[in-house]
């Protein structure tokens, strides 16, 4: 009984680690494709081509809205684990709503509302980097 019990603990404790694992590597694996996405948002507003800016942030969005499905599928097993994943949600939140942002800047560029643009593509900038600072703080939670 007593080795039972042994075997079972040592089961769970194998597993927690694991679970955290999955979730750290889901949040790398999707905060590498968000970065490509940040990557051609950026180069395409420096190069002033807002048509294809707005689809770089669509892009963006989209991938932020699956990284935040794919995180919230995954079952953290410790309290650090479950704090991270609270930040890795809160920041894919606010990196769709930069992506909306950035794609109403863009559709604001091509109708020549200057003003508009750049009012929204400072919120998506403020957006953008408090989902940085959570996403940051979940993966050094989760070491």
């Amino acid at each position: 009984m007593l080795a039972a019990s042994v075997m079972a603990l040592s089961f769970l404790a194998g597993t927690a680690g694991a679970s955290n694992a999955t979730l750290k590597a889901t949040l790398d694996r999707w905060s590498t494709t968000m970065a490509a996405d940040a990557r051609a948002v950026s180069l395409a507003a420096r190069q002033r081509h807002p048509r294809a800016m707005t689809a770089a942030a669509l892009r963006f969005r989209r991938d932020a809205l699956l990284a935040r499905a794919a995180i919230a599928a995954r079952r953290p097993s410790t309290a650090k684990g479950k704090r991270a994943k609270l930040l890795a949600l809160t920041a894919d939140t606010d990196y769709a709503r930069a992506g909306a942002k950035w794609a109403a800047s863009g559709r604001a560029r091509v109708a020549r509302r200057l003003v508009l643009a750049a009012a929204d593509a400072r919120v998506a900038a403020a957006y953008a980097r408090a989902g940085n600072r959570l996403l940051v703080t979940a993966g050094t939670l989760l070491g």
